[in-house]
Formats: C-alpha cells, structure tokens, sequence
C-alpha cells in the first residue's frame, strides 16, 4: 500500500508539473503564445489573418490599409509573395501582450511568421520592415535560416524601412562617412546584433542596411532571388555573397 501512494504522489505531481509548464507556456513564452493566437478571446479578428486585442481603439481600415501598402512594399522586391497565408498579425496596445508577444517584431517557425506591432510602432515603415523579414524566411528553409547572419537578415528589412534613422546620412554620420564601420563579423548573431543601448543598436541597422543596400546596387532582385535559391541548397552564406 505504502508504494502505491508513492507512485500515486509521483504521478499526481508529474501532472501538476506538466499542466503548469503548459499554462507557463502557452501564456509566458512568446513561441507558446503566438501558437494559440488565432484561439485567445482577448483578439479580435479583423481580416484573415490580422488580429487586434479587443478594446484597441485604432482605426482598422487604416490598418488594413497599412497592411496593403507594406505588402505591396515588399511584393515589388520580391514579386508574388509566397508568405501572405501563413503571417499573421498583431497589433496591440495592451502591453501584458507585448511584453510577451513583441512591440515590433517577427517570430518564424514551423512554417509560420507571426507579427506583432504594438500601435505605437504601427506605421507603414515597420509594417513593411516586418514583411520583408517573413517573406523572406518564408522563401528560406529551415537550415538555410540558421546559416543566415543577422546582419543580412536586418539589412535586407531595412531597405524596405524608409525612416530617416537608416538613411544614408544617418550611415555617413553614425561611421564619419566609413571611418568608423562596425565588422560584419561583429553583428553575426542575434546576440551581438541586439546588443546594448537603442543608440548602439541603431548603429549596427544602419551599418547593415549600408552594406546590403551596396550588395542589392551590383546583384539587384535577380542576384537576391538567386542567393537564396543557393542557401536553400547547401551553399554557404559567405561564399555565395561575396560572388
């Protein structure tokens, strides 16, 4: 009798441990949140695919309105996009959602890019930086991704991001017109790129969406689509860049 109360406590505690790290999950950590987005009852569906937290006052034709302009930024580079059925967005000014889910951001994994924007960066700049990123995850796989150095990933979203903080005389300003450049080997990992200060960060953006944009000037959209096609196939990331 005696071990069969000790394998019942395990057991019982073995489920209140499985059914805690499921609430932890699902409702702490931005993967486990975003997999149940189209299922909370604190969004609201506004347009397939596009969701709001209910409450949000912002205005949805100006939304989707801003949606379609981003879109239609990033399908002009790219043409037909492969990746409007599986991105999904968020726009919220709750911010126990943003905390989890991202103030400006896009998380990609099986299969799907999520978006969340909170409506204090909801503009078409960031809405056509973030769609860059998932049509171009979308058109990666998933071995392909983790060869890709943040710097490309980053520059790439910028060029579609018009803000004046990646212009280029924020470039020429931020490096003495080159002087002072930040190694690309440097802003390799997600952890150096996003390292530090705002001030730091938007450092590397625009040392990235400069190398990039010089990149895109000699190879165009045709040397883009083919940099990709050759990731997806084994190659290097440097080897096939610096052709």
């Amino acid at each position: 009798m005696k071990a069969k109360k000790i394998i019942r406590n395990i057991v019982i505690a073995l489920v209140v441990l499985l059914l805690g790290a499921a609430v932890y999950f699902f409702n702490f950590d931005r993967v486990g949140y975003l997999m149940t987005l189209t299922h909370r009852p604190s969004l609201e569906k506004i347009a397939d695919n596009v969701y709001i937290n209910k409450g949000n006052a912002a205005d949805r034709e100006e939304i989707m309105s801003l949606i379609t302009e981003g879109r239609k930024r990033v399908s002009d580079w790219f043409g037909d996009l492969v990746s409007t059925g599986s991105t999904y967005i968020l726009i919220c000014d709750d911010s126990s959602i943003t905390k989890i889910a991202g103030e400006k951001d896009t998380t990609t994994f099986s299969g799907k890019s999520y978006i969340c924007i909170s409506n204090e960066y909801f503009n078409v700049d960031i809405v056509s930086h973030e769609f860059t990123h998932s049509e171009f995850h979308h058109r990666l796989t998933s071995e392909a991704m983790k060869r890709l150095p943040t710097w490309f990933d980053e520059g790439l979203a910028t060029q579609n991001d018009y803000r004046e903080q990646y212009s280029p005389e924020a470039w020429a300003e931020t490096t003495d017109n080159g002087k002072n450049t930040i190694a690309l080997t440097d802003m390799d990992e997600p952890s150096e790129f996003y390292a530090g200060t705002p001030a730091e960060k938007r450092v590397r953006y625009v040392n990235a969406k400069h190398e990039v944009t010089i990149w895109l000037e000699k190879h165009g959209k045709e040397g883009l689509l083919s940099l990709i096609d050759k990731l997806n196939s084994g190659e290097d990331f440097l080897s096939v860049y610096n052709e």
